[in-house]
């Protein structure tokens, strides 16, 4: 997950904390639109008493999302209640929610990341060399007509 330019790679545990955390809100996430400063505010609060309920103030990552939360609740304040983020329909199609709390939420049922592996310089020429044989192979056979 990309933020401010940097890329966050949640743990497993932070992932389940969450998805806990959205499963036990769905009833608030499906019934408040979150382009609202109040409902904005009151999600804050939420996930703030859940953090403190489960001892997780020392967890930078999910502090992170609480500050992303406090910052979008501040900015939508200043901003005097224009809207600047985008809008996502998510869970229900009827709720919006802001474009961080899609983030966090897209994030936490993320099963696995899988990377491509890195092939050392020898191997990356043994697999063109073999591609490569391949394709002559390919285009030779072409040519042959069976009966």
């Amino acid at each position: 997950m990309k933020i401010n330019d940097s890329n966050i790679m949640l743990q497993k545990e932070d992932r389940a904390m969450l998805r806990k955390f959205f499963s036990d809100n769905f009833e608030f996430i499906a019934n408040n639109s979150f382009i609202e400063y109040e409902n904005i505010k009151l999600f804050g609060d939420l996930y703030e008493s859940f953090i403190d309920e489960n001892n997780l103030r020392e967890n930078d990552i999910l502090m992170l999302f609480l500050a992303e939360i406090r910052y979008d609740q501040l900015a939508f304040k200043i901003t005097n209640n224009t809207v600047k983020m985008k809008t996502t329909r998510l869970v229900v199609p009827k709720n919006r929610l802001n474009a961080t709390i899609s983030k966090w939420y897209h994030e936490s049922r993320v099963a696995k990341y899988v990377s491509k592996p890195t092939i050392n310089k020898s191997l990356e020429r043994k697999l063109q060399q073999n591609a490569s044989e391949r394709q002559k192979t390919m285009e030779e056979a072409n040519n042959f007509i069976v009966k």
